[in-house]
């Protein structure tokens, strides 16, 4: 009984009293004061009145990280459960990824202009392909204001733990020093997702107040002005960071607008993946890309040449050269939407076969489409921009959210057995996809 208090306040506190059939009602709200009070007379403090620290550690290499842990005892019990490693990895996969160490972490932001389309799912998700089955060191920013990448990977309670501090170590850290004037920040905020297996720089609902600050200092850059153009890179100097810690991948996810924050990022990529699903609002959001994003680099050229000192810039930051790596799919629907069409009795023969040549149409357009309006981004003689197909699982997707683990590695039986197995081939499939079209990038 002691016991189970703490969980019943903590989800109290978070809102959700009411979810998963809980009822507290009055007379059992009373019993539950009388419990702390009889904790708290013993010296056991209750969760409300946990005061939580947060320990550092050093990194080997002369770049620091901040990494942040946790002294909840639950917490670090769930920590403990092992983590299946799905399917045995081909040897030569993993030698593709060996090959390209001699780069140094390759950086990639997921992005779209459109939002639903999956972005956090497969950012989290193939970065747990990586880290945990190809042994790949993976670091993965939460560059989206909105934070659901952190609260996915992370959980409500450690998630808590984090935002309940006036100053959590975020990527809102790592913009904060230099809108205070005083330079790049000079360490890296990581944190261990032990389920996912990866390193997270936590997302942080202040990253939106930065956005001001990136707008400003975009039109100083455009003219040669050198804070504008410090300010513009600060992006750059993370995943420069990064590289020097030895990660091998750098994972992006972001918001869906073409603003401040995410035109900074872009222009801090190696690479980009497009996630989409199949409608006209993708459509034109692939030509939203390829329009701003040719737009940025030319302005940003133009101010590089207009700076009185250009050689204060990193060379390896000015010869950037953002390329498009593919796109992932997204299917929203346990069956295909053709399916669903034919089952359903409300349309008529004529308007059915209308609605499914449209979205056939959609679906055949979209090589041509990438083509034209990504096509300065990427060789299409060298790479295939299809990385593959996320189907819909049934329930494995909210499984995975409300265990806080990657779905190649969700816990349960009967339906969730299969669903983990397509969970694995898919993100499988991708994971190879991805190193093949870095490799010939």
């Amino acid at each position: 009984m002691h016991q189970m208090i703490p969980k019943v306040q903590h989800r109290a506190r978070l809102g959700w009293i009411g979810h998963n059939s809980l009822q507290i009602t009055k007379t059992s709200w009373h019993r539950l004061v009388k419990q702390y009070e009889y904790l708290d007379s013993k010296g056991e403090r209750p969760v409300a009145k946990l005061k939580r620290k947060r320990s550092t550690g050093r990194a080997s290499s002369s770049i620091s990280t901040t990494r942040a842990t946790s002294n909840n005892p639950r917490l670090k019990a769930k920590r403990k459960r092992p983590i299946s490693a799905g399917i045995p990895l081909d040897p030569t996969h993993k030698a593709d990824l060996d090959s390209l160490r001699g780069r140094g972490a390759q950086a990639t932001c997921f992005f779209n202009n459109k939002g639903g389309v999956g972005k956090t799912t497969l950012v989290a998700n193939l970065g747990a392909e990586f880290a945990l089955n190809f042994g790949a060191r993976v670091l993965v920013v939460d560059a989206d204001p909105q934070c659901n990448l952190t609260q996915y990977v992370l959980g409500g309670e450690e998630s808590l733990e984090i935002y309940e501090s006036p100053d959590p170590q975020s990527v809102f850290s790592v913009i904060r020093p230099l809108s205070l004037g005083k330079g790049y920040s000079t360490s890296l905020p990581v944190r261990k997702s032990e389920n996912f297996g990866f390193d997270i720089i936590v997302g942080d609902p202040r990253l939106a107040i930065q956005e001001d600050l990136l707008a400003n200092d975009w039109r100083d850059a455009k003219g040669g002005g050198m804070r504008g153009i410090r300010t513009t890179f600060v992006f750059s100097d993370l995943v420069g960071k990064a590289k020097d810690l030895g990660y091998d991948l750098v994972f992006f996810d972001m918001g869906p607008s073409l603003g401040a924050i995410n035109r900074s990022i872009l222009l801090a990529m190696d690479y980009f993946v497009v996630p989409m699903s199949i409608d006209i609002f993708s459509s034109w959001a692939i030509k939203n890309i390829g329009t701003a994003v040719t737009t940025w680099q030319k302005e940003l050229r133009t101010g590089i040449s207009l700076a009185e000192d250009p050689a204060e810039i990193p060379h390896s930051y000015q010869s950037k050269a953002l390329r498009f790596l593919g796109y992932v799919t997204q299917q929203h629907r346990e069956r295909n939407v053709e399916d669903a069409i034919e089952r359903s009795e409300e349309l008529d023969e004529g308007r059915k076969r209308r609605i499914v040549q449209a979205y056939q149409d959609i679906s055949a357009a979209f090589p041509q489409q990438i083509a034209d309006s990504l096509g300065a981004f990427f060789d299409a003689d060298s790479i295939e921009p299809d990385l593959g197909t996320v189907k819909h699982m049934g329930s494995i997707a909210p499984k995975s959210q409300s265990q806080h683990t990657p779905m190649i590695s969700v816990r349960g039986a009967g339906r969730f057995v299969q669903s983990r197995k397509e969970a694995r081939e898919i993100y499988r499939d991708i994971a190879v996809k991805f190193i093949r079209n870095l490799t010939l990038s």
